[in-house]
């Protein structure tokens, strides 16, 4: 860990590591120029990238080989595989929605081979981190983004399957991602399109929103990174602003209330996400998101907009109004990730199975 944060010896290194980033095209010929000019941290597919895992194993060779070359640290390989309709690549066994899953009455066993199978599907093509699982609680049946991607609509039910799901996953090796925090299954307003607003208190979002998400993270699960979802509870917080930007919410709540000290990432804050695209410009999104207690900016599908976000964290770190302390520390988060996905010298962790 000492070793890899002493090579980000420059402060365009370390704000590199907080992007995780997309790219056009269906080989790693066009990652390169991004990913020698942004540095950055992670990189994401999308479905537009690859379809097939022979095309997936040959794309992530060559984005190992294009990091080496660039002289940067290994790439986190981050990819939707959460089974049902959100699996990206389609000639690998995909085990179903969620939904469908949950309403089989499976065991905690079951669910861990789930995530267990996941995990050998995606390191046999290379992928390090699986945006996955879905932790929201599906309450509102008209729910426009969630609907069969959740283990269903009782807090407990989704948090015993979705840690069990997690053991199984990351005992393969895979860093898993739970999402989206503090809670995306009772709205009805696609983020895409708008701002969802979630009408509760603190007192609802413990006995709901929240069960899932603290039950991965406690040590007998030992989620390794969670992701925010763009939804305002002005409830928490009455700037109205998004979760993802909303120091109550990430400072306050993840990290505070409920202890966690991993990686935290963004949804997409691409322009696709009018969320956040209409609520803030981008450059204040990815330095607001840090100083609220994000780790990582995922930015999907537009090239000057991870430049824009890039350069904004980077005067706010010369500036002194993001204090270099919390960039440091966000740093360590996205290290320790890659370390237990054996990205910087040794094996994957090794952590309870099935």
């Amino acid at each position: 860990m000492e070793s890899a944060l002493a090579q980000l010896d420059t402060d365009e290194a370390l704000i590199g590591q907080l992007l995780m980033i997309g790219w056009p095209g269906r080989s790693s010929d066009g990652a390169r120029e991004p990913i020698e000019t942004l540095r950055p941290g992670a990189i994401v597919y999308v479905l537009a990238n690859a379809d097939t895992a022979e095309r997936a194993t040959a794309i992530n060779v060559g984005l190992d080989g294009v990091a080496h070359g660039a002289g940067i640290l290994p790439l986190l390989k981050a990819i939707d595989h959460e089974g049902g309709g959100i699996q990206r690549i389609g000639d690998v066994e995909n085990l179903g929605s969620n939904l469908a899953f949950a309403e089989g009455r499976p065991s905690d066993h079951d669910a861990c081979q789930r995530g267990a199978v996941h995990a050998r599907q995606l390191r046999t093509m290379g992928f390090d981190m699986n945006l996955a699982p879905v932790l929201d609680v599906n309450t509102n049946p008209d729910n426009p983004v969630i609907g069969a991607r959740s283990f269903g609509s009782r807090p407990q039910l989704v948090a015993r399957l979705g840690s069990a799901y997690i053991r199984g996953l990351q005992s393969g090796g895979i860093v898993a991602v739970g999402k989206h925090f503090p809670g995306h299954g009772d709205t009805s307003v696609n983020s895409h399109l708008g701002l969802p607003v979630l009408e509760v208190g603190r007192r609802r979002l413990d006995t709901v929103e929240l069960v899932p998400f603290e039950r991965a993270i406690a040590p007998d699960t030992g989620l390794a990174a969670v992701m925010t979802a763009h939804v305002a509870l002005p409830r928490i917080d009455p700037s109205g602003l998004p979760a993802t930007i909303s120091q109550p919410i990430i400072g306050g709540i993840l990290r505070d209330d409920l202890g966690f000290d991993g990686l935290v990432l963004t949804d997409d804050l691409g322009p696709g996400m009018a969320a956040v695209t209409d609520a803030v410009p981008p450059g204040d999104a990815a330095v607001a998101s840090l100083k609220a207690g994000v780790d990582m900016l995922m930015v999907i599908g537009d090239r000057e907009r991870q430049t824009i976000m890039r350069d904004a964290l980077l005067a706010a770190l010369i500036s002194g109004e993001l204090p270099r302390e919390r960039v440091i520390d966000a740093v360590r988060h996205i290290l320790t990730a890659k370390a237990r996905a054996g990205l910087l010298g040794g094996e994957p962790a090794v952590v309870p199975g099935c």
